[in-house]
């Protein structure tokens, strides 16, 4: 398992994805002062929230790339087949990965937190709860691109699976609010809502992570971070369960 997980160090060094990373995040920062100093007023709360919104996505989607397509290289390559030639169990080796992708994800984190930092915040407890909720973002995205890019058999095809899961799941609020209007209260749109009040209900909300509110303001009341911390701690074994399954059933 440590093997596995030095083996996942080695290929992030490889493929200069600490440093293409940590550029595309300053970068990102950079714009995102010169557009907070367009603002009349609070300038710096419109340069923290666009530096940590930029920041998370840049970084999750860097991940999902990266996850996706070293695990379809490692199918190509015959590397799976080689690993399972030792005494490793399937199950173990899935969370190996998960392990190894988690802490290069979680060195990926520190840089961010240490931006952000840098630039200010208003909030010491909002900007602690926000820190905690992104790295649980980054585990549960680090286990769903593992499933996608165990179960398609394509790397492209995973990295926009994963993808489209992921925006799917941060503008879940937006289709809920919609589905509450007045328009969905028509007897034409009830099954409409039905389905979007259903898949809000079972599909991970990441919309709960990384509020960029509470980097200014702070939490509004605890059910905030219970939220994100009751679905990482069930979403991140699910999904890592659910790779195991799949893993399980394929013929080498």
């Amino acid at each position: 398992m440590l093997t596995n997980i030095r083996y996942i160090m080695i290929t992030a060094l490889r493929d200069w994805l600490f440093i293409g990373l940590v550029l595309g995040i300053l970068v990102a920062t950079a714009i995102s002062a010169t557009l907070g100093s367009t603002a009349f007023i609070e300038e710096k709360e419109m340069t923290l929230t666009f530096a940590s919104s930029s920041a998370r996505l840049i970084l999750m989607a860097g991940l999902i790339v990266f996850i996706c397509f070293h695990i379809r290289n490692a199918f190509d390559t015959k590397e799976i087949d080689v690993i399972l030639s030792r005494p490793i169990s399937r199950s173990n080796l899935v969370f190996s990965y998960w392990l190894g992708f988690a802490f290069v994800g979680l060195l990926l984190t520190i840089p961010v937190i240490a931006i952000i930092a840098f630039i200010g915040v208003n909030n010491i407890a909002g900007f602690i709860g926000w820190s905690i909720s992104l790295v649980l973002e980054m585990g549960m995205v680090v286990a769903l691109a593992l499933f996608s890019a165990f179960t398609m058999r394509s790397a492209v095809t995973s990295v926009l699976g994963c993808m489209g899961f992921y925006v799917l799941s941060r503008m879940m609020a937006f289709f809920v609010f919609t589905s509450n209007s007045g328009m969905f209260n028509q007897p034409k749109f009830i099954v409409l809502k039905v389905a979007l009040q259903g898949i809000s209900t079972l599909l991970p909300r990441l919309d709960f992570f990384g509020k960029s509110e509470w980097l200014i303001y702070g939490f509004a009341s605890a059910q905030e971070w219970h939220v994100y911390l009751a679905q990482a701690l069930i979403f991140i074994p699910l999904l890592l369960v659910a790779t195991m399954i799949d893993f399980r059933r394929k013929q080498f």
